[in-house]
């Protein structure tokens, strides 16, 4: 459809008049920085929400025409606007301070909006529709309805007219409740809430995907599929789309959308089973097998900047392509992420099940974690849940011994990666996560390292059970 190429269209566009706009931030004066930074900030988020939309365009597709029609009255005023904004910043004639104050001047007549507000109002729409076209709970129409009116009186002003009325009409969905929220699948949750700590990751580069590009047909996306989570790379150049199958429970499938030289988007996907993933240094690397040379080949490198977010993404992978019923075989470095030194293990009743518990340190970077994973059987050594260390933990109220097999912790937060575990059985009343070593040993060992050790990376490596 030409609305969708419209919308790629529009992030090219807009992704030129960021760059114009860092020049300009780069020569003017100090006075000037909050301003251009602020409209910037809205250029660049209109750019990745509409290619949000793109990519989820071939998992949504039965869902395209309900947002057509707000997409009819978006684009044709954004374009409007930004070519605006170009005619003067990336205008030769004038020097770079004429650039910027003309555009804001006559720009600013517009609507009676500042340039940053009228962004701000094209980024709120854009949010709407990704959240209408991929089912979010967070959807609301009420707000999409005063957003489509205050659009249509701003067409008004430029001098665009009002498009054609929608020829699929839409039905507002329910508002979810919090039972509905929490039933969502594990994978939908992950990425909700930023990590309470976050710890750089040096020597990163531009994320990449080797291909082949395949087309639509290729893709194998089965309608009824659902996205359950999607992460931008590179001011989202490159994204990475896990979505799941309607027909088989678990089928997990992986979509790569990236941008060849001439910045045309193109598309590849995999499921989980057909990768393996090894980490280098702050990337995750994907690997597929080739039936031509007949051994694995790089398929995609993901760099991350963060390093719990590549903890939560490296165990959200190992998860689901465990439980992929067309997986075969499962590599140690699909469930275990390399690079992380092993300071503790021992076995604890979590939920009532059986798990092994690991605290783990990068090697890197230095950040600590909690990891609990599958004890025996098909699943060994499948991810349950991870939980970062914070500052919090040199608090002497951050661990409680309750008795002998019991020990309670403050400000802890689990990602869980199984839908059968519920971390709320071990939560109390006031917050505090228990963890129920199965033997004292286990128990009193995890405390000392803790307690006694100001440097959780300087002991030995202890092992109870």
């Amino acid at each position: 459809m030409e609305v969708l190429l419209g919308a790629w269209r529009e992030a090219l566009r807009a992704d030129k008049a960021v760059v114009q706009l860092l020049r300009i931030r780069t020569v003017l004066d100090l006075e000037f920085y909050d301003h251009i930074t602020a409209v910037l900030r809205e250029i660049e988020s209109a750019s990745r929400l509409l290619r949000d939309l793109y990519d989820l365009f071939p998992i949504y597709r039965s869902r395209v025409p309900i947002i057509i029609y707000y997409l009819d009255i978006i684009l044709p005023s954004l374009e409007r606007t930004i070519k605006n904004m170009m005619a003067y910043i990336d205008n030769d004639a004038f020097p770079a301070r004429t650039q910027w104050t003309l555009m804001v001047e006559r720009l600013g007549d517009q609507g009676g909006m500042s340039l940053p507000t009228r962004f701000v109002m094209y980024v709120d729409l854009l949010v709407q529709l990704v959240r209408l076209l991929s089912r979010s709970p967070l959807y609301d129409p009420t707000t999409l309805e005063l957003l489509r009116m205050r659009h249509l009186r701003l067409r008004l002003l430029q001098g665009i007219p009002a498009p054609p009325a929608p020829a699929v009409p839409h039905h507002a969905p329910i508002q979810p409740t919090e039972a509905d929220l929490e039933r969502r699948h594990w994978a939908e949750k992950i990425f909700d809430d930023q990590p309470h700590s976050t710890t750089g990751l040096r020597h990163r580069r531009e994320s990449m995907c080797f291909g082949p590009p395949m087309v639509d047909v290729k893709l194998g996306i089965i309608h009824g599929s659902s996205v359950l989570f999607k992460l931008p790379f590179d001011k989202n150049r490159l994204s990475v789309t896990l979505y799941l199958q309607p027909d088989v429970p678990d089928m997990t499938r992986l979509l790569c959308r990236w941008l060849d030289p001439y910045m045309n988007p193109l598309t590849a996907c995999y499921g989980v089973h057909e990768l393996c993933v090894r980490r280098k240094g702050s990337s995750l690397q994907f690997r597929r097998w080739s039936v031509n040379k007949m051994h694995p080949k790089l398929w995609m490198a993901l760099f991350f900047k963060t390093w719990e977010k590549m903890v939560l993404f490296h165990c959200a992978f190992g998860a689901l392509k465990s439980r992929c019923p067309l997986t075969i075989s499962v590599t140690p470095e699909d469930v275990c992420l390399p690079g992380e030194k092993r300071l503790f293990q021992g076995k604890i009743i979590d939920d009532g099940f059986e798990h092994i518990l690991t605290v783990l340190q990068d090697q890197k970077c230095g950040g600590i974690r909690l990891h609990a994973a599958v004890r025996s059987g098909e699943l060994r050594r499948c991810p349950v849940w991870t939980a970062f260390i914070t500052h919090q933990s040199q608090s002497p109220q951050w661990l409680d011994r309750r008795s002998r097999h019991r020990v309670w912790l403050r400000d802890i937060y689990p990602y869980v990666f199984c839908q059968k575990y519920k971390k709320k059985h071990q939560m109390k009343r006031h917050g505090e996560f228990e963890l129920y070593f199965v033997t004292e040993d286990a128990a009193d060992a995890f405390q000392d390292m803790f307690q006694e050790s100001s440097d959780a990376g300087g002991g030995e490596i202890v092992v109870v059970g």
